[in-house]
């Protein structure tokens, strides 16, 4: 399964940012599934904020899940995503020991 990683970014901590969604992907990968972050679809950071949003729903929709990490339902983008993987009916994670392992 291919999971995408919604996190908080905006207005926070880059550097810990780009941390935390590596931590949580290979938490996600050691359980054996593909996860992609906003990181990888969008390495730059010289962007407007609507390129980064529209590379980020069109790496979720390429995804069977997400992921949503703690603080997400206070970030804008983090709740676009949700309703996005909400209306195209994706499996919806909070936690990442809710992912079986395959």
């Amino acid at each position: 399964m291919k999971i995408y990683i919604s996190l908080p970014i905006s207005g926070l901590n880059l550097a810990r940012c780009k941390e935390r969604a590596n931590e949580v992907k290979r938490m996600v990968e050691c359980k054996g599934h593909e996860a992609i972050t906003p990181f990888d679809v969008c390495p730059e950071s010289y962007k407007p904020y609507s390129y980064y949003m529209g590379r980020d729903i069109e790496a979720l929709m390429e995804c069977d899940a997400i992921l949503r990490c703690a603080g997400w339902s206070n970030s804008r983008g983090c709740s676009l995503e949700s309703e996005c993987a909400h209306i195209y009916h994706k499996i919806i994670y909070d936690h990442v020991n809710e992912i079986k392992p395959i």
